[in-house]
């Protein structure tokens, strides 16, 4: 019972490298073509601005922004405007949807009176710097094929399957009463726990090496808040200075403020608490009539909160695909992922609550096992439309 959605490979050497000028290999590479088909040079050089940012949350960075040619850096009222326009998604970054290019980007004030006034002393700070980073952006000429790739993402997106067949399979047999498949059922569910800590764990090393720390340092700081700007300054440009470039890290903190990282925190730590139940149950720790019991409750109580971290993460995730912290987002495929994850979750955190009652009526314990074994299909639907995801990558 988890929720579980996806993420990447190692992230690429030079992640964060700052430059305040365009390299000539660069500049070779957007000139032919690596934006545009056409080769069309107006690709480059990128601009943004707080404006065309989305954070539904205040204190999360942003989860979807907007680049546009830096020929027409903010006038969105012009009919050219969207020409070259390219996007950027945390969750389709994380999970390497796309291909990983060199950027040079430039982070211009907004264009109010009040707003040039606030980032007055940072424009300063920066000057009309580019800075170069590598990130995954979504272009107009950006093809998506259907093939397979053996990174990070697909891994977490194939252990969940695993995973929630395992649910299934144990949800099945308890529904249906096979005293002769009990040992079955059990192994089933300890098999279900492990993939699920596994693919949690994979999705934390996922959030971690995101690589997303660049665009809330110098480059687009003025996405993510003014506070420290200076020392953001000062830090990059003394890793560049040291030739230090990004290690791919299995263990480690990432930014408090990025909502995919913080998801994946919750899912892994509400995951290890699980875990605990699973184990004791497969163990033969909890004796058959103890839901009454000191052990009983601590059984049933571990259920019920680790499926309730596992709802806060789905919606985490759910929030991370919207535009508003109140409008749903149906049509994206990383939204119906955590939707179906929260469905699945609701189904194992019912599971735990009715077990606190199972010796009140026959029935209860009947609804708890038909709880786990609708909420283990929820997961199964999320898991394959997570592998869909995974699926679909740029050419």
């Amino acid at each position: 019972m988890s929720y579980f959605e996806t993420h990447h490979g190692p992230p690429d050497p030079g992640r964060s490298i700052v430059d305040t000028n365009v390299s000539t290999s660069a500049q070779k590479n957007y000139n032919s073509g690596a934006f545009s088909s056409r080769g069309d040079t107006r690709y480059s050089r990128f601009s943004t601005n707080a404006k065309t940012t989305t954070r539904p949350l205040p204190y999360v960075h942003p989860t979807r922004s907007q680049f546009f040619t830096h020929y027409d850096p903010t006038d969105l009222s012009s009919g050219n405007a969207h020409i070259g326009i390219a996007q950027w998604s945390s969750r389709a970054s994380r999970k390497n949807r796309y291909s990983s290019r060199a950027l040079h980007v430039q982070y211009r004030p907004r264009d109010t009176k009040e707003d040039e006034e606030q980032d007055g002393e940072t424009s300063s700070l920066l000057g009309d710097r580019f800075v170069e980073v590598v990130q995954r952006l979504y272009h107009p000429s950006t093809r998506l094929k259907a093939r397979l790739t053996w990174d990070i993402s697909f891994w977490v997106a194939v252990i969940f399957i695993f995973g929630t067949t395992a649910w299934v399979a144990n949800s099945y047999l308890l529904l249906y009463a096979r005293p002769d498949k009990a040992s079955v059922a059990a192994w089933c569910a300890i098999a279900g726990g492990i993939l699920f800590e596994l693919g949690s764990y994979l999705m934390y090393v996922e959030a971690l090496n995101a690589g997303h720390e660049q665009l809330f340092g110098p480059t687009v700081w003025g996405l993510a808040g003014r506070d420290g700007v200076e020392e953001m300054i000062c830090e990059v440009e003394t890793e560049q200075a040291m030739g230090k470039s990004v290690q791919f890290r299995w263990i480690g903190f990432g930014s408090s403020r990025e909502l995919g990282f913080i998801a994946c925190i919750v899912q892994l730590t509400t995951m290890n608490i699980f875990l605990i139940p699973i184990l004791m149950g497969f163990l033969k720790v909890v004796p058959a009539s103890s839901s009454v019991t000191g052990i009983g409750i601590v059984y049933w109580a571990l259920q019920v909160i680790g499926g309730s971290g596992f709802i806060i993460a789905s919606a985490l995730f759910m929030l991370e695909e919207q535009y508003t912290w109140w409008g749903p987002a149906p049509l994206s495929v990383g939204w119906q992922i955590g939707f179906w994850n929260l469905i699945g979750s609701i189904g194992f955190t019912l599971c735990g609550i009715h077990g606190y009652l199972e010796h009140a009526s026959a029935n209860v314990n009947c609804w708890s096992t038909f709880a786990l074994f609708w909420g283990s299909w929820a997961f199964m639907v999320g898991s394959l439309l997570q592998f869909w995801e995974t699926l679909w990558r740029e050419e």
